[in-house]
């Protein structure tokens, strides 16, 4: 059973003094803006304007910076990436390309090391590993993680900056597991912590068991602590924030079973939507395999959907993880039957899109296997049904694009044969901000596990209207991965050649913002080694806020 620590429940404030505060602190927003500008002006090193390269407004790449188009991006808001090692923000509206403050590990943490071995120090000057930067809901502030560069197994460090990459400070005393995320709503964090919350403390096999919230001022405030003791191990899987903020889900796996709960943000009793026993079973729908039921049930939280409600994968009998044919479960309310919506990809941020209006996307796989180019397909899913349907040809790769000639590093032929069914895959959905269009990648599919830079170079990028249920490619637009919507809807931030670029959402010439995101050596090196069966954590390179 897990024991909560109950949060304070907000103070209210009389309304008036809330908007003369608010007033107070945009007057006093200005002032600083205006004051930094004059600094910035003087000082000359805080940020490279768009002067170096000269009146193009390039940055030139070089083995300690990236290479960097601020002109490009003049109207594109905040874009933060990581790049040669390093967090870098370019800040569109001032033109200027911002290094992060770089860190260096916490003195006298110990890393998990090797498994069979004892825990070992990290020295204090252990070069880190930015990753996972994500801007707020309104854009104001830049959360990010650091890790030690050779410590495997070892839980990150949270810092948090000012948008602008300026004011950056670590989040003291918390051994971050996983980054749930921003508030969709208010600048709040939360994160999955490691017991203790203390870097010293940090001991081999220490499990995930806190649930913390994190103003963006880095004030920290327990929300849930389970239970450490030995003989009731509990561990906290997963978490969501719901689409109002008002509360998060929590997926938590202990000895009496599984669950998941949502518990009030502001604090008081959680409400329980799923709960099975260790000794209760799921039905085969929810297994992957007919005539078979599944126990030792963990609830992997897909996300918590406007109008559908709390979405989760099923991994069972001992599985802690499934990358392909894993079955995607819907709790439509607290307490009510999972019903199974589709067989899916499970890892990262791109195998289901939910969008405004109750629009959701997921990227199928029902008995493809892992390979990222083989078998997976967009669907698009009703509520009312709970039915899932694929989108137009969005099998079929076109046999009139000669793009299939770059698959010769992948030394076989393509198959199923160009113009037919099953010849294309489809991934990453992204829905437009008003939920009308739905952006996805289509690439050939491979007859094996080789998945090169010149298969990813052959992607192209598609957008389907849900209206007209009609599709058309964005033409001059290739070796996209992941496409990002601008807020207002107008442009398409998409990685392609292990950088990101930049292109009109109804079709027109792309430029290249950035470049690179991983290092050369792991982008060019064969086969892949940054990827895990051909899919490559893009998402945790980059985050854009535009305007």
């Amino acid at each position: 059973m897990s024991v909560l620590v109950p949060p304070p429940r907000p103070v209210r404030e009389d309304p008036q003094a809330l908007i003369n505060a608010a007033r107070r602190r945009t007057r006093l927003r200005r002032l600083r803006a205006a004051v930094g500008v004059v600094l910035l002006l003087g000082a000359g090193v805080l940020a490279f304007f768009a002067s170096p390269g000269g009146s193009s407004g390039i940055v030139a790449e070089t083995a300690g910076q990236p290479f960097v188009d601020v002109k490009a991006f003049r109207h594109g808001g905040e874009l933060a990436f990581i790049s040669r090692g390093s967090l870098w923000v370019l800040d569109g509206a001032a033109g200027t390309l911002r290094k992060v403050a770089s860190t260096t590990y916490a003195k006298g943490f110990k890393s998990v090391g090797d498994i069979h071995a004892n825990p070992t120090q990290v020295p204090e000057a252990t070069p880190v590993v930015p990753g996972s930067p994500t801007f707020s809901h309104d854009g104001r502030w830049l959360a990010y993680l650091v890790a030690p560069q050779t410590a495997e197994g070892s839980p990150s460090q949270l810092w948090i900056a000012n948008a602008g990459g300026t004011d950056a400070h670590e989040v003291a005393n918390l051994a971050v597991a996983a980054l749930v995320g921003w508030s969709p709503t208010w600048d709040v964090l939360a994160v999955i912590a490691e017991a203790n919350g203390w870097y010293g403390n940090h001991q081999q096999g220490q499990l995930p068991v806190q649930l913390e919230l994190v103003s963006a001022r880095g004030a920290v405030r327990r929300l849930l602590a389970l239970s450490t003791s030995p003989t009731r191990p509990g561990q906290i899987e997963s978490a969501a924030w719901s689409p109002s903020g008002s509360e998060i889900a929590v997926s938590v796996t202990n000895a009496p079973g599984s669950g998941v709960r949502a518990y009030p943000v502001g604090g008081g009793t959680p409400t329980t939507w799923f709960s099975i026993g260790p000794k209760q079973s799921l039905p085969s729908s929810a297994c992957g395999t007919p005539g078979r039921r599944c126990n030792e049930v963990i609830a992997d939280l897909a996300g918590w959907w406007p109008g559908w409600g709390i979405g989760f994968w099923v991994f069972a009998d001992g599985m802690t993880h499934n990358n392909d044919n894993t079955s995607l479960e819907l709790l439509t309310a607290p307490g009510a039957r999972p019903r199974l919506i589709a067989h899916t990809l499970s890892d990262g941020d791109d195998a289901v899109a939910a969008g405004p209006g109750g629009a959701l996307a997921l990227v199928a796989s029902p008995s493809a296997g892992r390979v990222y180019s083989q078998g997976k397909t967009v669907e698009t899913c009703t509520r009312s049904t709970l039915t899932c349907a694929d989108l137009p040809d969005d099998t079929v790769w076109s046999a009139k694009t000669p793009k299939l000639r770059c698959l010769g590093a992948c030394g076989q032929a393509h198959s199923p044969p160009p113009g037919t069914p099953g010849s294309a895959v489809s991934l990453e959905p992204a829905w437009s901000p008003n939920g009308s269009q739905l952006a996805y990648v289509l690439a050939p599919t491979t007859p094996t596990d080789l998945q090169t830079p010149a298969w990813y170079a052959a992607h192209e990028l598609f957008v389907w209207n849900q209206r007209t249920d009609s599709t058309r490619e964005l033409a001059g637009i290739s070796g996209d991965s992941v496409p990002t919507w601008s807020r207002n809807g107008r442009d398409l931030l998409y990685v392609s050649g292990n950088g990101l670029w930049l292109a009109p959402a109804r079709g027109g010439r792309p430029v290249e913002i950035e470049r690179p995101l991983f290092p050369e050596s792991e982008w060019n090196q064969l086969p892949l080694s940054l990827s895990y069966f051909g899919q490559i954590d893009w998402t945790g390179q980059f985050s854009w806020s535009s305007p």
